[in-house]
């Protein structure tokens, strides 16, 4: 996990994992899930599947290697509630950032 501070404040983490079975994010983005939850998570159109929120998103992909096996990419935002967080920010966002981390770390989706 990599935390990004803004003015010495957390903004948000993001955490890269790498597993062997396919995933759903919206289940991992359920707001009971303590981990990962987000506020009012919904699908979303990236990678082979995602999810969104209000204070983050969950994407994950096949990728080629040695072995054929997942990518997950989840961001969470700091929990400030007095900061309004917009699902289209976020989207917009990880559109711009999924592709280019996977690129970053070899992924190429079979």
């Amino acid at each position: 996990m990599c935390t990004v501070s803004v003015d010495k404040s957390d903004a948000f983490d993001i955490t890269l994992t790498w597993h062997a079975d396919a995933i759903d994010p919206l289940k991992y983005a359920s707001p009971n899930n303590s981990v990962t939850g987000l506020w009012d998570p919904e699908r979303m159109n990236l990678a082979d599947r995602a999810a969104v929120g209000d204070d983050g998103a969950i994407a994950t992909t096949r990728c080629h290697g040695d072995q054929i096996e997942y990518f997950t990419l989840a961001l969470k935002l700091a929990h400030d509630r007095k900061v309004p967080h917009l699902k289209s920010d976020i989207n917009e966002f990880m559109r711009a950032y999924m592709p280019a981390t996977m690129k970053a770390v070899g992924c190429t989706h079979p």
